[in-house]
């Protein structure tokens, strides 16, 4: 998949910290639990300057957070304690010249209506991370997938 939703990188004054970890909800999330997470991330990670993605397939979540790492670890220590879910596994905790997730300060995804490659290629890298050596990076092409999956409902059908 060779999609570039993203064309513009900023640079920041500043590291870019990017945390990825899995997880799996207590009872399944509805919608109406996904939306209430949006709304409210949206608003709380603007004041931090925090940037990210957040997936939800069934029993896998994936999320990516982007920003300073203070305030990275800040959100990452009240999304461990969150009762919603289990933490399975922190991925990688990285430093990065650029966000990868630029203009993303939250977008929360089920994956109810995507089509079925979709969810086998979300599948399939979900359990090539949870299986990964610890503090394994994520791959753009990864990236790139997490966005397609993200924005696959706000794109106008193909002909």
């Amino acid at each position: 998949m060779s999609l570039l939703w993203e064309t513009i990188q900023k640079e920041e004054d500043y590291p870019i910290f990017r945390l990825t970890y899995l997880s799996k909800p207590v009872k399944p999330f509805t919608d109406a639990d996904l939306d209430d997470i949006e709304s409210k991330s949206v608003e709380a990670n603007n004041t931090r300057d925090v940037t990210g993605l957040l997936i939800v397939n069934g029993d896998r979540i994936l999320q990516i957070l982007e920003g300073r790492e203070d305030a990275v670890r800040e959100l990452y220590a009240k999304i461990e304690a969150d009762s919603r879910h289990t933490v399975i596994k922190q991925v990688c905790a990285v430093e990065d010249e650029v966000r990868l997730l630029l203009t993303w300060s939250m977008v929360v995804r089920g994956l109810t209506g995507i089509p079925p490659h979709f969810l086998e290629q979300f599948a399939q890298v979900y359990d090539e991370l949870l299986h990964a050596e610890p503090q394994s990076e994520i791959s753009i092409d990864h990236v790139d997938l997490f966005k397609g999956i993200a924005l696959f409902e706000t794109l106008p059908p193909q002909a």
